[in-house]
């Protein structure tokens, strides 16, 4: 099963390595591809995981935001940052 998901918070590819790391290390997750231009995450997974467990982790990681696609009407790449990562 694969889905992608929006990420908010992502500035640099610095923050492109650690969303990708974040997710990684959630169980079941075969595999993530994490693209900065349009903020967002396609993830190869065993089985549904919900995006609140994908949340748990990218919260360790940093100030970033998942929300799946579905549920998204519009997304906007302008975030509030205090600096990056």
């Amino acid at each position: 099963m694969t889905k992608t998901y929006l990420i908010e918070g992502m500035s640099c590819g610095s923050c492109v390595a650690k969303v990708k790391s974040a997710l990684l290390k959630v169980e079941g997750v075969e595999d993530a591809k994490v693209q900065l231009q349009s903020p967002q995450a396609t993830i190869k997974m065993k089985n549904d995981i919900p995006a609140t467990i994908f949340q748990s982790e990218l919260n360790k990681a940093g100030r970033y935001k998942i929300k799946e696609t579905e549920l998204v009407s519009q997304f906007s790449n302008t975030q509030n940052h205090s600096g990056c990562c």
